[in-house]
């Protein structure tokens, strides 16, 4: 088990980032291209971030016959820091649509039940467990993002 309160950190900003994130994104996609993922996420890119690199994501997921989709309002739950996607770019990695379209019943719910005023810590849940198994997180991965959020100190 990792220490998470030791000071010191991997820090990818001294990385070429262009490479970093590539590489990430075809690790991904060689993940989710054997089946052991249904859904991987890019990092979270800036528009030029985004922009400079697309071509290429596109030819990652050609050469693993993977569908992409491009999410600028990353879905908020109880997983991860919202602050770390906020006005940044996610690029979803799927093998099959209904994954994309699984995902986006989640997002769906989360804005009707804000609307509605309906946002309880029952739905906060189902909505982290959604994700977290769409993600193929194990149940104890998803309680342990549950007790400690993913990026709850912003470094990017």
């Amino acid at each position: 088990m990792v220490d998470r309160s030791e000071k010191r950190r991997f820090d990818s900003s001294v990385l070429d980032q262009r490479s970093y994130q590539l590489g990430m994104i075809y690790a991904f996609a060689e993940i989710v291209g054997s089946g052991c993922k249904r859904l991987a996420l890019s990092p979270t890119l800036t528009v030029e971030q985004f922009d400079a690199i697309w071509d290429d994501v596109r030819l990652i997921a050609e050469e693993y016959g993977l569908i992409l989709d491009i999410d600028d309002d990353f879905l908020v739950t109880q997983l991860f820091n919202p602050e770390y996607t906020r006005g940044k770019r996610v690029i979803h990695i799927a093998a099959e649509r209904a994954t994309l379209d699984e995902y986006r019943r989640l997002k769906e719910l989360r804005k009707r039940s804000l609307e509605e005023g309906a946002l309880t810590e029952e739905v906060e849940l189902e909505l982290a467990w959604g994700l977290g198994k769409l993600l193929s997180y194990s149940d104890e991965a998803i309680r342990g993002l549950l007790d400690n959020p993913r990026f709850s100190s912003i470094t990017n």
